[in-house]
């Protein structure tokens, strides 16, 4: 069976859209694996004392299934940064499987470069200023 790019760009973005529900709908499950007592420690915070930057990942994950952006942003930007890009290309799938290709996520290496620099320069100074992920 031979399949085109826009019917395989159909069939995913079928497959996705029927998966994110369910992860929202099993968050609980989810949330019970976090909270596992064997779950690993960052080492790098355990030898140092500063967050690296991947801390906070889980916690930041937990606060978006509850609905909690702001507080996520707070535990690691990493997580919204990302989840905010996934969503601008399932908008750029969906609009291909409907036979109208779009660029929604602009395609600039300076882009790229300021989101990275700006998500590292925020870990950077949560460490110095603890008290930013207090605000949030």
């Amino acid at each position: 069976m031979h399949f085109n790019k826009r019917r395989l760009a159909q069939i995913f973005s079928i497959g996705i859209g029927a998966l994110c529900p369910a992860a929202f709908f099993l968050r609980r499950r989810i949330e019970a694996l976090a909270h596992w007592e064997y779950f690993p420690t960052c080492i790098f915070y355990r030898v140092t004392g500063y967050l690296c930057p991947a801390c906070g990942n889980t916690r930041a994950v937990l606060a978006l299934l509850h609905g909690h952006v702001l507080r996520s942003i707070g535990y690691n930007p990493m997580i919204v940064t990302l989840c905010a890009a996934l969503l601008c290309l399932y908008g750029e799938l969906i609009c291909f499987a409907l036979g109208k290709p779009r660029h929604i996520l602009p395609r600039s290496n300076l882009l790229l470069f300021l989101t990275i620099g700006l998500v590292l320069g925020y870990d950077i100074l949560r460490n110095l200023i603890p008290a930013i992920t207090l605000c949030l």
